[in-house]
């Protein structure tokens, strides 16, 4: 089986027109993320996801794959792909929502454990850097909500 090494891992980027605090913590190969959500999410949450592979003798990464995902969308199908493997893990670590719209609190995972996670065929062992941008459609704009990047080694 695949084991993840979280090397570094960031959640910096957020807008605080939706969210008054994001706090992320490893502690023992487990995560720890809290935010609080100060406006409602509803309908129109998207999730952009990079992932990026570290190039051999370099501090340089390539783009391997990219994807745009509708959250609130893919939390209502009954079709299971990779992207719902991974949200369904969250959930017994965690009080995120299964469905939109998403009301003003405060939402986290706790002692979540990052090995639980389904890893794709197409990532075989190396160094890799997992980027996640969420945004809210609004009036035919995309509002910046939050964002996070991981770099991990997979094993």
């Amino acid at each position: 089986m695949d084991k993840i090494i979280m090397l570094e891992s960031k959640c910096g980027g957020y807008n605080r027109s939706y969210l008054s605090n994001v706090t992320l913590y490893l502690k023992n190969s487990r995560v720890n993320l809290e935010v609080c959500l100060i406006r409602e999410l509803f309908a129109g949450v998207t999730m952009d996801i990079e992932f990026l592979i570290s190039m051999q003798n370099s501090i340089k990464y390539q783009k391997i794959f990219q994807y745009s995902l509708d959250c609130c969308t893919m939390l209502a199908q009954r079709r299971n792909n990779m992207f719902k493997r991974w949200f369904s893990t969250f959930f017994n670590s965690g009080n995120f929502k299964r469905y939109c719209p998403v009301e003003p609190g405060i939402y986290y995972l706790r002692d979540y454990n990052y090995n639980t996670l389904f890893i794709p065929t197409f990532l075989y062992s190396g160094k890799y850097r997992v980027k996640f941008d969420m945004f809210q459609l609004r009036n035919n704009d995309r509002d910046f909500v939050m964002g996070c990047a991981f770099e991990v080694q997979i094993k």
